[in-house]
């Protein structure tokens, strides 16, 4: 008889669910919160930025490629037009950073004159992107100058500084 019951209640939600599937279907275009959110690109976005983290504060325990400043040109197979034009274009992103740079330390200014603080905060982040992009490429424009890789902070201040440092 315990089954003749469940058989019962089953049949009454087979009843009753075709007449609120319509219903449900109506609220849940109207109340999906999920698509409203974009809760799939925010997860998403999450992820990765928690994995850009990761790989930012790790240690980095990959294979670090030991070669000399030759052996990378004849890897890359560049011919010495091509160097150059390297060169130059790291040369012409330092600048580009640098003047960026500059630009958002004068924004920075006038926010900090006009008390707004919160947007200051902001542009201080911008400036300091511009300026370790500008330090990036400016590195990379000093070790293609000494035709030599694997250069350290204090000879890229040398270089800057124009020491002669032997």
């Amino acid at each position: 008889m315990s089954e003749d019951k469940s058989e019962g209640k089953a049949q009454v939600k087979e009843e009753v669910s075709p007449k609120r599937k319509p219903i449900k279907k109506f609220f849940k275009t109207f109340v999906d919160v999920k698509k409203w959110s974009s809760f799939d690109e925010v997860s998403a976005n999450t992820k990765n930025t928690w994995g850009l983290f990761k790989r930012l504060f790790s240690r980095g325990g990959g294979e670090k490629r030991q070669e000399t400043y030759e052996e990378a040109i004849a890897r890359l197979s560049l011919n010495p037009e091509e160097v150059v034009a390297r060169k130059n274009n790291f040369l012409y992103s330092t600048m580009i950073y640098a003047f960026f740079a500059l630009g958002f330390f004068s924004y920075l200014v006038y926010l900090l004159l006009n008390a707004r603080f919160l947007a200051a905060s902001l542009t201080i982040v911008l400036v300091a992107l511009m300026l370790v992009a500008a330090y990036r490429e400016h590195f990379w424009y000093m070790q293609m100058s000494k035709k030599k890789l694997g250069c350290s902070f204090k000879e890229w201040l040398d270089f800057v500084l124009r020491r002669n440092v032997k």
